[in-house]
């Protein structure tokens, strides 16, 4: 349990800062806010994406669990932007730049699942 965690928490904390980098709409100062905003942003994702996406689910009629792929980019970029507004340490500007950022989280814990 703990390793997936730490993997969960690095692939966040790479996704944020590459996207810091490509991205003119996601600002961090430095790496170490990069780790923080990433376990924030773990900590928010564990506790509030599963009734997010049941909310989205609901809202939209059904059509968010047939679509779920795109749901859950869609939970990972409102929960951005709520670490975001929380945050003094991570700011996303935007709901494009934070679904862009969430594309590259899920694309960081891809390759840092395929290391580890």
């Amino acid at each position: 349990m703990g390793y997936t965690i730490l993997i969960g928490w690095a692939s966040a904390t790479l996704g944020l800062w590459v996207a810091s980098k490509a991205l003119d709409g996601v600002q961090l100062s430095s790496f170490t806010d990069a780790v923080w905003a990433g376990a924030l942003f773990g900590v928010l994702h564990w506790m509030m994406s599963g009734p997010l996406f049941l909310l989205l689910g609901i809202g939209t009629l059904g059509l968010g669990f047939v679509f779920a792929f795109i749901t859950r980019f869609v939970t990972s970029a409102l929960l951005l932007l709520l670490t975001s507004s929380i945050s003094n340490r991570l700011r996303v500007h935007g709901f494009s730049n934070a679904l862009v950022t969430a594309f590259i989280i899920a694309a960081a814990g891809t390759v840092v699942r395929w290391l580890f």
